[in-house]
């Protein structure tokens, strides 16, 4: 940004009277400078905090929150449990549970952080280019982010937020050339890196072509790419070098790298945009024919549609401007902008565009509002309107909860849960428990542990061969609860998990031949161990891998 451009967007900011006034003291016009960002901090931390109490069914947080009670006793990724996750996360929120103790409030206050400095880091680069709706950037990325793995402690609001801070960083650099904040920006790129590997990766390669690029325009030194690569392979190599001397090392790379290598794909192959429809059809009530609500879910589609859209859209409004004339910060916002979507390619459903596109959103509001014509005016309104709404339909679902009292602390949900009070009932708190497919939230509500080292097991994303551990591990522990959701492979699978239909079942005839039913709700099973050994008609079940699924998946439809 010029200086003059810088004037006229202070000058702007502080209004008409000050135009003539005489200039303040230094430390007053620099304190004048933050209050924007305060009142936006205190109106978006009022937002945030009732989503804070919730605890969102069918989501992955409690894989991150198992494994960081895990950190905070002693355990490392790759050795003593198995994440295809970086580390980041779990070390992230285990700082918290070691500051606050290990409970559902240091989870929140974790998110809260999290969430509040991606919000900063929006509103800060939205103003650094955006002349008006500033504030939309940030309002259509959180109205977007709910039910898509927000608020819930996950990797992909982690690394946004410190991705999105390593981007405000390079910014700052490139007013005051200070070296530390070429260190601070690398660092936060491997930060990054921690948690979401491709994410800190293609931000780091982004960072060292925007330098390339200064560097032959403006004559910066080429020591500001060492600058940054510095500051970044010391975060990693550092996080390496622990799990070194920890002998974890090759536990850490062979979950991280390679399995994800060969196995992550085969699970998470989706259509670009999936569960898109599912964002139009979450506020439909049921009815005859047309009714108010299908309007309604029309316009609250509309922030969705904006996010599918982005590539092609930015692409579009980008192109009259041309390469060369466009300013640092906006090819900046370019690069960095596509690290992060091309970040989240990995599996491209709607939830996953949506964490890809905090930067893509600001270029194009950007690019929308340069375009003084009615059609881009009512569009910018229009995209708002649509957004607003989304942002304060979903806070009402926020307040709409119910409280629940959990080993953990106290959370809300939206329909009581008949299984936690199960599990209270039966296991004991620190007791073991093995919960199978999917449920990790539950070890942290009930306060359990999990024998085993996967945190739920999905057929075509874990091998056979992580079956039969598990197996392994259970028997081994004598395990005397598991909790078994038999319909989940109806449920939820092609939900979650459109291509983890197995071939042959491995855990469901074990769970049949070893437990018995204590308690049945909707499918769900508790189940405590059978100490008189198999069933007889079980015999031979230590060759698990070749039972047959029936048709329709009629044996996990089946009773006991």
């Amino acid at each position: 940004m010029s200086t003059a451009e810088m004037t006229s967007d202070l000058t702007t900011q502080l209004g008409e009277g000050e135009r003539t006034s005489p200039g303040p003291p230094e430390a007053k016009r620099s304190l004048r400078r933050f209050v924007p960002y305060l009142v936006f901090a205190f109106c978006v931390s009022l937002y945030f905090l009732p989503f804070m109490r919730l605890l969102l069914a069918e989501t992955n947080e409690g894989t991150f929150v198992e494994g960081a009670v895990r950190t905070v006793h002693g355990q490392l990724l790759g050795r003593d449990f198995f994440e295809v996750m970086g580390p980041g996360t779990f070390y992230w929120l285990a700082l918290f549970f070691k500051l606050f103790g290990v409970t559902f409030l240091a989870s929140r206050i974790c998110l809260f952080v999290t969430s509040l400095g991606t919000a900063l880091s929006l509103y800060f680069l939205s103003r650094r280019v955006c002349r008006s709706y500033q504030w939309l950037p940030c309002i259509i990325v959180f109205a977007t982010y709910f039910g898509a793995r927000w608020p819930t402690i996950n990797h992909h609001v982690d690394s946004n937020c410190f991705a999105l801070l390593a981007v405000v960083c390079m910014v700052r650099w490139h007013d005051s050339r200070s070296n530390w904040l070429l260190v601070a920006a690398g660092a936060l790129a491997g930060t990054a890196m921690l948690i979401l590997q491709p994410k800190g990766i293609l931000l780091l390669l982004a960072f060292l072509v925007w330098l390339w690029i200064q560097h032959r325009r403006q004559s910066t030194p080429l020591t500001a790419l060492a600058w940054v690569a510095g500051g970044s392979l010391g975060v990693v190599a550092s996080m390496l070098g622990y799990f070194w001397s920890h002998g974890a090392l090759r536990d850490l790379i062979y979950a991280n790298v390679i399995w994800p290598s060969r196995n992550y794909g085969a699970v998470n192959s989706v259509h670009y945009a999936f569960r898109l429809r599912e964002c139009f059809d979450h506020w439909i009530v049921p009815g005859h024919g047309f009714n108010w609500t299908v309007g309604m879910a029309s316009v609250l589609v509309i922030p969705f549609l904006f996010v599918a859209a982005l590539p092609a859209l930015a692409l579009l409004l980008g192109a009259r401007n041309g390469v060369k004339a466009m300013r640092m910060e906006i090819v900046l916002y370019w690069l960095a902008g596509s690290a992060l979507w091309l970040s989240e390619m990995h599996r491209k459903d709607i939830a996953h565009l949506i964490f890809g596109s905090p930067l893509l959103v600001i270029l194009c509001i950007f690019y929308l509002q340069q375009r003084r014509t009615k059609a881009y005016g009512l569009t910018l309104q229009a995209l708002s309107i649509a957004s607003v709404c989304l942002a304060a339909c979903t806070l009402i679902l926020a307040l709409y909860t119910h409280s629940t009292t959990t080993r953990a602390g106290q959370v809300n949900i939206s329909t009581p849960d008949p299984v936690l009070a199960s599990i209270d009932e039966h296991v004991p708190s620190g007791g073991e428990l093995f919960i199978y497919p999917y449920s990790p939230m539950y070890y942290f509500l009930s306060n359990t542990n999990n024998p085993t080292r996967y945190s739920f097991l999905v057929y075509n994303y874990y091998t056979p061969a992580q079956f039969q551990e598990v197996i392994v591990s259970l028997d081994q522990h004598q395990v005397k609860y598991v909790l078994w959701d038999k319909d989940f492979q109806d449920k939820v699978i092609d939900v979650l998990f459109p291509s983890a239909r197995p071939d042959h079942l491995i855990m469901e005839p074990y769970l049949e031949s070893h437990y018995r039913p204590v308690w049945v709700h909707d499918g769900v099973r508790l189940l405590e161990r059978n100490y008189d050994g198999p069933h007889p008609e079980a015999a031979g079940t230590r060759n698990l891998m070749s039972t047959p699924i029936r048709g329709s998946n009629e044996r996990l439809r089946a009773g006991h």
